[in-house]
């Protein structure tokens, strides 16, 4: 026998297929409107980087960044950097090489110092422009479809402004020296550089212990061999007058004096053992410290200021 539906069991089995039902049309029609959102229009958000150098007179745009957040493509022609109401500055001209920002596509450009800048073949000195904050600028592209202000800026971070805020930020860098766009690490003693009949070059590594090992298929490296460049490079010369070697030419590179040059600014003779901050040391000291440490700061900058003034014909020999 089948059991009895009541009518209450049939309204509510009713109730949820119709919500299940409206459920779905809104998952649905929030994908179609998504959907529709990347391919419609523009949408790019921007930055730029405004530089002072010791090169030209007149600070400048040294950076752009732009980021294409739509699925479809935007073709740019120039770049303007907008300040306040009545002046462009042309940063880019795509003329005559359109610049095709593909879907969520990103491009970023660096710009050298410049000379000066011109408007209509007089220089114009626009440096209190582009130091007053107050003064709004907009990055203005010149596209396809005519005339596009960027008015969303790319949140760009960077640990060093966590630095300001806490000193007990610490921001490491890996140090790597390379040769040809290759590194070969902190323990490689030479670079042996082999130049082939057939025009080719190959780079190999030497490091201190490799005399133990067997690094030549034809031959082994000797301990003597290892002790300078000059041993090195002549061990191989005698490889290749035998002919275990097969190379026209050989190059040994020592690393040592390279590293000695290169970092001749670092302290290589301490190294400071990373040990692991607390949640509480890192926020609430590390605070109370920053606080502290930029307060004396401020203090010592002010006697330096004040000294200065009452010694205004002092000047450093």
């Amino acid at each position: 026998m089948l059991p009895n539906i009541t009518d209450h069991q049939i309204a509510l089995v009713s109730l949820f297929a119709s919500i299940g039902a409206t459920i779905v049309s809104i998952i649905a029609f929030v994908y179609t409107a998504k959907t529709f959102w990347l391919k419609a229009g523009a949408y790019i958000r921007g930055s730029f980087t405004i530089c002072s150098s010791v090169s030209c007179e007149d600070k400048y745009i040294s950076s752009v960044t732009l980021e294409n957040l739509k699925d479809r493509a935007i073709v740019i022609f120039k770049i303007y950097l907008r300040l306040g109401h009545s002046y462009f500055v042309e940063i880019e001209d795509f003329e005559n090489n359109p610049l095709v920002l593909r879907p969520f596509e990103a491009f970023r450009k660096d710009y050298d110092p410049l000379d000066f800048y011109s408007v209509s073949m007089t220089k114009i000195n626009i440096n209190a422009l582009l130091s007053n904050d107050k003064i709004k600028r907009r990055l203005v592209l010149v596209t396809t479809d005519g005339k596009y202000v960027v008015r969303h800026s790319i949140k760009y971070w960077d640990p060093v402004y966590d630095f300001f805020k806490n000193h007990l930020t610490a921001v490491i860098q890996p140090m790597r020296s390379t040769y040809k766009g290759k590194a070969y690490g902190g323990n490689a003693k030479f670079l042996v550089e082999f130049k082939m009949e057939n025009g080719k070059e190959e780079v190999i590594p030497i490091f201190p212990l490799d005399y133990k090992i067997k690094r030549f298929k034809r031959f082994d490296l000797t301990k003597e061999s290892l002790e300078s460049q000059a041993s090195l490079e002549e061990f191989l010369y005698d490889r290749v007058g035998e002919g275990t070697l097969k190379c026209v030419d050989v190059v040994v590179h020592e690393l040592e004096g390279w590293r000695k040059e290169a970092y001749e600014r670092h302290n290589n003779k301490e190294v400071i053992e990373a040990s692991y901050e607390s949640w509480f040391t890192y926020y609430v000291l590390g605070r109370i410290y920053t606080i502290f440490s930029d307060y004396r700061l401020r203090r010592k900058n002010k006697a330096t200021k004040q000294l200065r003034n009452s010694n205004p014909n002092d000047t450093p020999q």
